[in-house]
């Protein structure tokens, strides 16, 4: 007997504690009702009034913006503001190979040095307490717009728009640091300046919602909101960079999806930071010149297949360095000779693979291990890091909830898996988001089908907070099995129903298989399993096709 869609719908909304009273707002975000007012944020009319009186008085502006995938769109969507009102800014976007997280003393000098007076930041800044205080003695006023947690003593900033602040008024916390800018931006339009059509910023959602998922921030609240509607723009984008971005990567526009965003937009503009400069992504994001943008999109393709293969290749090196009968707690690896623009992503990857915190290191140019960590969800990244690093083991660090950077002192490298552990087991809760996740629903085969995937649609965008629904399949039939993809990571079954076996065969995808699904390459033929999975939508070479999203396999005794 199939499910019903309606009791479907209503058993999802229940498991995610959406009440009768929510559920309009859940089900049919309004632009209008659920993206707040950008001047409950307690700096914002200091902010705006500052800006407006920069453009009128003629001063040099800088937009400081953070080199990853919420930094880059963050910086472009302001950077648009700026172009649109015909008034010349100033980007700067550090190397991440070469500079540290954030304004560093040498940025702020390279820019008095150019005669700025009001710089900007995006996604950063918060905690670079003495750099702004160096930019306010050489005449500098820093508006700050960052989401990160900020430490005890803020930056003495002109004005700082940042959720997170203690005391700050502005009700919703978990917006991403291009949300910020997007709230900074809707607020200097507000106030009609420049003849700028009423509604014009929600052109630059399609940036807001890249951001937001590659962050992985929390995709409720105004996040939801500001995703849908910016899916929406992306699939209507008039950004020539995201048009010739999607054409590189064979996606119709007209379907993308926040699955995209995360597996392929994302992770190609910050390719650009990992293996040259964040300012290519950038200028692709910016660009006005079709051929011009191609190119861009194209060299930032060629790029992420080099940071793929480089980043297994340390992966390789991780995995022979792991005793997987005796794993710590808090994984903490790392190699001289490893790149630093790949270790976030080799600490997203440790985490998949073994569900735990990882922390993940290289050698920057002053011989100090810096490197990227990630969280399984059991802990807090910035509070492990907080209460490991009491005595001054970091020279720095930061980030959120579930990722986060991170400097060493020199000569402390021995201790800096020990304090982590130690800290880990003082904080330590329950993972919101393991292999073992709680099933949502059972289905059988014959529930693949469009109604039940316009069932899920009315509940994505999914991420951070809001969770893919989790599917049982129990006792399906493997029609076939392929791996697929480099070094066969990857699995792909056709699965049939064990109680009729009429049924066309249902496609199951396991991306990362080989070290995620127990028993991956020991299936075969006509072998009986129960599946965990997802139910989506594939449009590879824009044909559609309904398929399951492996979480897990177990074999049927």
């Amino acid at each position: 007997m199939k499910v019903s869609p309606e009791l479907l719908l209503e058993t999802l909304l229940t498991r995610r504690g959406i009440g009768l009273d929510e559920r309009e707002r859940f089900l049919n975000p309004s632009y209008e009702r659920d993206v707040l007012d950008p001047f409950l944020f307690s700096h914002m009319r200091l902010s705006v009034e500052r800006i407006l009186s920069a453009v009128k008085q003629g001063e040099k502006i800088a937009i400081f913006g953070d080199y990853d995938a919420d930094g880059v769109p963050g910086t472009a969507l302001l950077a648009s503001w700026f172009a649109r009102i015909g008034y010349p800014v100033r980007i700067y976007i550090p190397n991440r190979h070469t500079e540290d997280y954030g304004l560093s003393e040498r940025a702020i000098d390279e820019l008095a040095g150019e005669g700025i007076s009001l710089l900007i930041t995006v996604d950063c800044g918060i905690s670079n307490v003495l750099p702004v205080e160096q930019a306010h003695k050489q005449g500098m006023d820093v508006i700050i717009t960052d989401h990160h947690i900020p430490p005890e003593i803020l930056p003495s900033a002109y004005a700082i728009l940042n959720p997170k602040c203690l005391g700050e008024e502005y009700p919703f916390k978990e917006l991403a640091g291009a949300g910020v800018a997007f709230k900074l931006v809707q607020a200097l339009v507000s106030t009609g300046e420049y003849s700028i059509p009423v509604g014009w910023e929600k052109w630059l959602l399609d940036l807001v919602a890249i951001a937001t998922v590659s962050d992985m921030v929390p995709l409720s609240g105004e996040n939801r909101a500001l995703t849908h509607f910016g899916l929406s723009v992306l699939r209507q984008t008039r950004r020539l960079g995201l048009i010739a971005l999607l054409a590189e990567l064979r996606l119709d526009p007209a379907h993308v999806t926040e699955d995209d965003i995360g597996y392929l937009i994302g992770p190609r503009i910050n390719s650009a930071s990992r293996m040259s400069h964040a300012m290519h992504a950038f200028n692709l994001l910016m660009s006005d010149n079709l051929p011009e943008a191609q190119t861009l999109a194209h060299e930032l393709e060629s790029q992420n297949r080099e940071r793929k293969e480089i980043t297994e290749v340390i992966m390789d090196n991780a995995h022979s360095l792991l005793d997987e009968e005796d794993l710590p707690p808090v994984i903490v690896i790392g190699n001289p000779a490893w790149s630093l623009g790949v270790l976030g992503l080799t600490a997203s990857r440790l985490v998949e693979a073994y569900h735990r915190p990882a922390f993940v290191w290289g050698v920057n140019e002053e011989g100090l291990r810096k490197g990227s960590c990630r969280s399984d969800g059991s802990v807090n990244m910035v509070e492990l890091m907080h209460i490991a690093g009491e005595d001054g083991l970091f020279v720095n660090f930061g980030g959120h909830k579930e990722a986060g950077g991170f400097i060493v002192q020199k000569g402390r490298e021995e201790e800096l898996a020990p304090l982590l552990a130690k800290a880990y087991v003082a904080l330590r809760t329950e993972p919101t988001n393991t292999l073992g996740a709680e099933v949502d629903y059972q289905l059988s085969l014959s529930d693949v089908t469009y109604d039940i995937y316009r069932v899920l649609s009315r509940l994505a965008p999914f991420g951070m907070g809001n969770e893919k629904p989790i599917f049982l399949f129990e006792g399906v039939e493997v029609a076939s099995v392929r791996m697929f993809g480099q070094s066969n990571a990857h699995l792909e079954l056709l699965v049939k129903s064990s109680v009729t076996g009429s049924e066309r065969p249902v496609p199951a995808v396991g991306f990362f298989a080989k070290r995620t699904v127990p028993h991956a390459h020991s299936l075969k033929e006509n072998d009986w399993i129960d599946i965990i999975a997802h139910v989506e939508r594939s449009m590879f070479r824009s044909r559609p096709q309904l398929r399951l999203r492996i979480v897990d396999v177990s074999r049927v005794a």
